[in-house]
């Protein structure tokens, strides 16, 4: 056989839509979607000792178990600056997912949801200046069929935006709405 030994589908969508408020576009409402939902295949993988060597199973055979899971480089991860500011980088997530210190292992299913009020409010070496107020939710979910809309997190922030002359800087400053996991 050519190819990995596990076998998925994955799909990652994403929808961003900018409304100028006024004429002059000095405010401008961003919203961004993102909705990641991914399925290992079935596959037979064996159970090992605490030796490490293959188990019997009680009919004399090798034991195997029936897993689906997704190599972690192919799961979702969510949280940092560029998903749901205010929590850390990949540390957001349902606590099925999340180890005790916290980390994610990453899941099968991903929502996001960004809204963003963004005002231009002058230059800075004749480059455009703009302050950003936002509000961001979303969560990592185990499995696909685990999403849940009710079990999103939230965060609200405010940040600063400057198209430089090397190119765009953004800071933004985020605090998770609940502290709780």
């Amino acid at each position: 056989q050519i190819g990995s030994e596990v076998g998925y589908v994955k799909t990652f969508m994403q929808g961003v839509y900018l409304r100028p408020l006024t004429t002059d576009r000095r405010f401008v409402l961003a919203l961004r979607a993102q909705l990641g939902l991914a399925r290992g295949f079935e596959r037979e993988v064996p159970v090992l000792d605490d030796d490490g060597q293959q188990a019997i199973g009680d009919d004399g055979k090798p034991a195997v178990k029936v897993v689906a899971d997704l190599p972690a480089s192919q799961r979702f991860f969510a949280g940092g600056g560029t998903s749901v500011r205010g929590f850390d980088v990949d540390r957001l997530g349902v606590t099925e997912i999340l180890n005790v210190n916290g980390l994610s292992n990453g899941g099968n299913g991903l929502v996001i949801l960004n809204a963003e009020l963004r005002a231009l409010v002058g230059n800075v070496f004749s480059r455009p200046f703009a302050v950003v107020g936002f509000v961001d939710s979303g969560n990592v979910f185990q499995r696909a069929g685990n999403v849940d809309l009710g079990r999103l997190r939230g965060s609200v922030g405010l940040g600063v935006r400057w198209d430089s002359p090397i190119g765009p800087l953004r800071f933004d400053l985020g605090r998770k709405l609940s502290q709780s996991i």
